[in-house]
């Protein structure tokens, strides 16, 4: 039902509010929370009577059963959800608010367009897309409710935040590798192989880490958060890399809010 993949953009959410040492709102978890699980979920089960996605129902059939069986209640819930999402987000002004139709055309764009043309089906592309829609997402949300600050500190928060989307969307296709390569969907695990795209994600959330700690050392962000935050999310994807789990896509999804939710606590 998609909620792991709404609990990882409350996280994102979670990240900006605390690289930029901002009080914690309610309002833009909700939102994101709503949405994003909406949007998955819609992704999931599309939104007219149509045959899943080859690639998904190769990879997934579990999950492909589970919803074709109980349709169109899932697709009910998944507009529902955005429904709701933009009530909520119509409170906080326009610029919040068009976050959900965005989020529907981007979500149509990545795997629902007819032929070759979809996002998912590119090398990298399709991780680039998703890293931009969540981090822009979690900005805007941040943004509507938070005090001005330096547009350095938005923008390191915004990149910090990108390159650990950027590595857990790469983890996420580990999952699909065999079945994506049949199905014509190019990414860095059916291309490259899995032990160097754990490698590259590796690279991703130490750059990042590094990235935010200069920020925090020469004084572009002022944050409580900066070590904690740079501590406990890469460890959780060497942690992943060490253990090697059978399924990844969970673990990265889980990982990374609860891994912003500590770092937060202690920070």
């Amino acid at each position: 039902m998609a909620v792991w993949a709404g609990l990882y953009a409350v996280g994102c959410v979670l990240f900006v509010f605390g690289v930029l040492d901002l009080p914690v709102r309610w309002r833009p978890l909700v939102i994101a929370m709503l949405v994003t699980t909406g949007t998955y979920l819609l992704d999931r089960v599309g939104g007219w009577s149509a045959m899943p996605d080859r690639a998904d129902l190769a990879s997934v059939p579990r999950r492909v059963r589970f919803l074709r069986r109980r349709m169109p209640r899932p697709r009910s819930v998944a507009v529902g959800l955005l429904v709701l999402g933009l009530a909520f987000a119509a409170s906080e002004g326009w610029l919040v608010a068009v976050l959900v139709p965005t989020a529907v055309v981007g979500m149509m764009a990545y795997g629902h367009l007819p032929g070759a043309g979809r996002l998912k089906d590119r090398l990298l592309l399709k991780n680039a897309a998703v890293a931009a829609s969540l981090t822009g997402m979690a900005v805007v949300l941040v943004l509507a409710e938070s005090m001005p600050r330096e547009p350095l500190a938005w923008f390191i928060a915004a990149g910090v935040l990108m390159l650990h989307v950027l590595a857990g969307a790469m983890l996420c296709d580990l999952d699909d590798r065999h079945s994506d390569a049949r199905h014509g969907t190019r990414t860095l695990p059916n291309t490259l192989g899995p032990a160097c795209t754990w490698w590259v994600a590796d690279g991703l959330v130490v750059v990042a880490s590094g990235l935010l700690l200069l920020a925090s050392d020469s004084g572009w962000v002022d944050s409580r958060h900066a070590v904690s935050l740079a501590t406990f999310p890469p460890l959780v994807v060497i942690l992943l890399h060490t253990l090697r789990p059978r399924v990844v896509r969970d673990l990265v999804d889980l990982g990374f809010p609860l891994a912003v939710t500590l770092a937060l606590l202690l920070g």
